[in-house]
C-alpha cells in the first residue's frame, strides 16, 4: 500500500520532468513563489545520503511505522516532511548510525522532550554515559542492528558475541561488521576461523605476559592489560598489511605492474 501511495498524484502534487531513482517521477511540493516548505521522501533521502549512505526509503517508512517520526500526507497519499521533520530524522539516524542506539532508547528520549531541531551541544557528553555501560537483550540488539533475530542468535551461537555473557556496545559494532560481510554471502558461521585463529592469538598475548597477570600486583596487571591492547593493534595493522599483500596476487601479474 506505501509503495502505491507514493507513487499516486494527488491534486496538490504536480511532477518534473526528471524520474526519480527507479524511474519514478518525483513530485515537487512548494508555494506560488517557489520557496519549499515541504520535502517528498525522495528528496529527503536524497538530501541525507551523503551524511547516512545507508538511509532509504524503506527504512524511512519503518521508522513511520515504529511512530519515531510522524509525517504529514498530500490528498494523494504522499509523505511531506517538514524542515522540522528532515531535522528530528537526522537527529534519528545520528543516534541510531553514529552513536548505536536502539530505536526504543531514541523513542523514550524523543518523547521525554529530545531535541526536534538537531542534536544538542552537550549530546555526545549526554550520551557517553548511556553508551559506556549499555547492555542488550538478544531483542534489542537485532533491533539496533536492524537484523532479524536468527542472525544475533547465530553470532552467539558460534561466540562472535557475547562471550561475557551479556550483550555490549562491542557486540553491536561487530554485528554491525558482521552483517557488511553477510552482504557477501559470509555469514556467522563462516567467521568461527577468524574467531579461532583470535582464540591463538590472545592464548598466545596471555602466555607471554602470565608472569604479570599472576603477580598479585595490580599495577603490574593494569600494564600487562596495556601491553595486551597495544600488542592487539600491532597484530591488526600487521594481518590488514598481509591481507593487502594476499589481495594483491588475486589480479593477473601483467596487471600489477
Amino acid at each position: 500500500m506505501d509503495d502505491r501511495m507514493d507513487r499516486m498524484e494527488g491534486p496538490e502534487v504536480r511532477f518534473e520532468a526528471q524520474p526519480e531513482r527507479g524511474g519514478e517521477a518525483a513530485p515537487s511540493v512548494g508555494t506560488a513563489g517557489g520557496s519549499r516548505d515541504s520535502f517528498t521522501i525522495g528528496e529527503v533521502v536524497e538530501r541525507l545520503k551523503p551524511e547516512f549512505p545507508t538511509l532509504s526509503v524503506s527504512k524511512i517508512r519503518y521508522l513511520e511505522r515504529r511512530r519515531l517520526i510522524n509525517l504529514n500526507r498530500t490528498r494523494g497519499g504522499y509523505r511531506l516532511f517538514s524542515p522540522q521533520d528532515v531535522e528530528l530524522l537526522k537527529y534519528i539516524l545520528t543516534l541510531q548510525d553514529k552513536e548505536y542506539l536502539p530505536l526504543k532508547v531514541i523513542k523514550k528520549r524523543i518523547e521525554g522532550g529530545g531535541p526536534v531541531t538537531g542534536m544538542r551541544k552537550d549530546s555526545a557528553g549526554d550520551l557517553s554515559s548511556v553508551l559506556e555501560d549499555r547492555v542488550y537483550t538478544k531483542e534489542e540488539l537485532a533491533d539496533a542492528l536492524d537484523s532479524d533475530l536468527r542472525f544475533v542468535e547465530e553470532l552467539i551461537t558460534v561466540g562472535v558475541i557475547g562471550r561475557s555473557g551479556t550483550l555490549t556496545q562491542r557486540d553491536l559494532e561487530i554485528g554491525r561488521m558482521a552483517l557488511e560481510m553477510a552482504k557477501y554471502s559470509i555469514q556467522p558461521r563462516h567467521l568461527r576461523g577468524i574467531m579461532a585463529a583470535v582464540d591463538r592469538e590472545a592464548s598466545m598475548f596471555k602466555q607471554i605476559l602470565n608472569p604479570e597477570l599472576r603477580s598479585g600486583d595490580d599495577q603490574k596487571v593494569h600494564e600487562a592489560v596495556a601491553k595486551a591492547r597495544h600488542l592487539a593493534q600491532v597484530d591488526s595493522r600487521l594481518k590488514e598489511l598481509m591481507m593487502e599483500n594476499a589481495i594483491d596476487t588475486f589480479a593477473p601479474a601483467q596487471d600489477r605492474a
